[in-house]
């Protein structure tokens, strides 16, 4: 006997006597319905059960409960139809455990009391496991970034000392590929048990790739030589360390294809896109082009490059996931990707967004200057450098002040404020979470002290809702853990020019906001 016929005949048997319509997808999750003789489902206010969701009808459908026990599933003449376990039906019969979806997003399900009890506790079950699996990508992620943070140190030393052997050299890359790559995995769980979009503001494309330019000289091999091209007033929305990372994925992998030394070009510009990008031919955009004189990249490798897990590179050296993740962040930004390449002529990246009008970046017809021209003090920057992980913190303690930082180390919230108000500082750099005294409180009181103190957060959680909260308080930036050193060093440089054009950001955000 099939499970369907077996359902059937134990409800006919024995009818239950409560009986209630869940639903399981869509608005209103885990909302239950009582259904006694009949109930209509639709987005009108007169339904017995009603949905608020543009995709479904004012009155979409029925079910009637018959003596026995037996439900009638009937459309009524809906919009975007009704479906039974994934089968379109104008008039069906439906049984307990059964799904019932009206129009694209919304999906019910028939059950008795103590199963609807069942999927809830169920439901909870799984909000527990990705609570959990987001605790764990926060842990691995601050012990990943220690473990980053020292190996850089050690780079850096490296020249001239016995670390400079070539043995010793390549051992300390393959530690900085392993921690890279775990910090990529994390950030994939987090991806997934989030499920939600990043911050969003104005970027300037010009000086991302000035920064990255600079990231890339203590990266690259002096045989390749990088130029840029910037076209000036390049703006996209989008989210700064994102978009960063897109391009340091595609600048590396540049350098992986030219093992011999070559150029690399990277180029900003304001273009009318081709037709076949599927942007808007009526309007300009930004083109992002990363070029290289590499070995290329032969079809049947270019049919697969980027599918997640697709690589090339010998076994260890990568998980092959930079593409995909790089695909994945240009579409989340409404934008497209090309390439055009041959084997042993090297490969043309070209990353195509909707440009925002110069006008919501720039009110007063000036522009900050580029990071290079900015004027530079007689004294180091002084940054509070705040996490309750003292591992971590006297890691990135010791590369800050190798870079010229000074740096006042608190190991919370409290032990900060003394601190800060001992001697201020140039830059806060928090936690978010931190026992006892939270990093979002932390900031709350800090600037309820010093209103003018420049704070940015470093956390090893992704969660968008707290990063909004954070930067609506008055954050300069927000960083992901485990980072590289030369994106923190990058992110710092760009905080302290925020001071000097401060208020033309704020008037950016809101343009950007009524855009």
């Amino acid at each position: 006997m099939s499970d369907t016929a077996r359902r059937t005949l134990d409800h006919t048997r024995s009818p239950p006597t409560s009986v209630r319509l869940t639903v399981v997808e869509g608005p209103a999750i885990g909302q239950e319905f009582k259904i006694d003789g009949v109930a209509t489902i639709g987005r009108s206010p007169d339904a017995t059960v009603m949905v608020d969701d543009a995709g479904v009808s004012r009155l979409h459908a029925r079910i009637r409960r018959s003596e026995a026990g037996t439900f009638e599933v009937e459309d009524l003449g809906s919009k975007n139809g009704t479906f039974l376990n994934g089968a379109r039906v104008e008039h069906a019969q439906a049984n307990l455990g059964d799904k019932i979806r009206v129009g694209p997003r919304v999906v019910l399900t028939l059950a008795s009391f103590d199963v609807v009890e069942e999927q809830v506790v169920q439901r909870q079950r799984l909000e527990t496991v990705g609570r959990l699996g987001a605790g764990i990508a926060h842990d691995l992620n601050n012990v990943l970034a220690a473990l980053h943070a020292g190996t850089a140190f050690l780079q850096q030393l490296s020249a001239g000392t016995e670390l400079g052997d070539p043995r010793v050299r390549e051992c300390l890359r393959d530690l900085s590929l392993a921690t890279s790559q775990g910090a990529e995995l994390t950030r994939g769980i987090l991806r997934i048990v989030r499920g939600k979009r990043s911050v969003r503001e104005p970027v300037d494309l010009g000086g991302l790739v000035v920064e990255v330019a600079r990231i890339l000289r203590h990266t690259i091999d002096h045989s390749i030589h990088v130029e840029t091209a910037v076209e000036p007033e390049v703006v996209v929305h989008g989210n700064h360390s994102e978009l960063q990372q897109v391009l340091l994925n595609l600048c590396l992998n540049a350098r992986d294809s030219m093992p011999q030394g070559g150029r690399l070009r990277v180029a900003v510009a304001l273009v009318t896109p081709p037709a076949d990008v599927g942007l808007a031919v009526d309007r300009l955009c930004a083109v992002l082009e990363v070029v290289d004189t590499g070995t290329g990249i032969d079809p049947e490798t270019q049919a697969k490059i980027f599918e997640p897990f697709f690589t090339t590179k010998r076994e260890g050296a990568g998980f092959g996931i930079g593409l995909s993740t790089v695909r994945d962040l240009v579409k989340l930004h409404g934008g497209r990707i090309t390439l055009e390449t041959s084997r042993g002529k090297g490969s043309v990246f070209r990353l195509y967004f909707p440009a925002l009008d110069v006008q919501t970046f720039a009110t007063t017809g000036e522009r900050a200057p580029a990071p290079e021209l900015l004027p530079r003090s007689d004294r180091p920057v002084s940054i509070l450098l705040v996490d309750d992980e003292q591992l971590l913190r006297r890691s990135f303690g010791r590369l800050l002040r190798q870079h010229g930082f000074q740096v006042t180390e608190a190991a919370g919230g409290a032990e900060a404020l003394t601190l800060y108000g001992a001697a201020q500082h140039d830059l806060v750099i928090l936690d978010l979470d931190m026992p006892g005294m939270s990093g979002e409180a932390t900031q709350l009181e800090l600037l309820r002290r010093h209103p003018d103190a420049r704070i940015m957060f470093a956390s090893g959680h992704a969660d968008p809702q707290r990063e909004v909260v954070v930067r609506e308080r008055g954050a300069r930036a927000f960083l992901q853990k485990p980072y590289e050193i030369e994106v923190l060093v990058s992110t710092i440089h760009h905080v302290m020019r925020q001071n000097l054009f401060h208020d033309e950001r704020t008037q950016i955000g809101g343009n950007a906001a009524k855009r």
